[in-house]
């Protein structure tokens, strides 16, 4: 979850405790998800394995960053040791990156340190933005689904368009933290 359950009553979801934990957990992995899949890659530090096959060129780019340690093999024996690490999960070899079918092995760890996984020896490094969008749009989730507005004096309701799946607050603090189209 991109926020704990008592930043997330700080903040102002149900400060009161009214909502049971189990209710409002299921709200921060919903809305949590729903950001991390805007934004095409997870948050979460943590170790990604996997090949990557049919590059072309001298760019490589992984779904997930900050990566904090990247190692690279053609071949268990032949890492890749001229590595240039550029941003947002980029990394630049100058003579190109073999294209062949084996593919590369790609291990890297990339990532924040999310609130519920901190410590006093290591703090969150989820940036607070991505963690107000998920209160944000929990407070989104909340509301009648489907009403963009409501006024009680001669009672007026008015929808809200299909694809407005995300409040546009969620979408300015989440739009840095979206992985480019590759």
């Amino acid at each position: 979850m991109l926020t704990t359950l008592t930043k997330a009553r700080l903040l102002g979801i149900d400060p009161t405790g009214e909502i049971p934990d189990e209710e409002l957990t299921a709200l921060l992995i919903v809305a949590s998800t729903a950001i991390e899949e805007k934004c095409r890659r997870r948050f979460k530090l943590q170790e990604y394995n996997g090949q990557v096959n049919g590059m072309r060129g001298q760019y490589l780019y992984l779904p997930n960053y900050p990566v904090h340690y990247l190692s690279i093999y053609e071949r268990p024996d032949h890492p890749f040791i001229d590595v240039e690490t550029l941003d947002n999960g980029i990394f630049f070899r100058r003579c190109g990156w073999p294209g062949g079918e084996r593919g590369l092995s790609v291990t890297y760890t990339a990532g924040y340190v999310l609130p519920e996984d901190a410590t006093e020896d290591t703090p969150s490094t989820l940036p607070e933005t991505l963690e107000y969008a998920c209160v944000l749009m929990v407070k989104h989730l909340q509301r009648e689904p489907g009403i963009a507005s409501e006024r009680v004096g001669d009672i007026s309701v008015a929808y809200a368009a299909a694809e407005a799946d995300m409040p546009m607050a969620v979408k300015a603090l989440i739009a840095p933290h979206i992985r480019p189209e590759l």
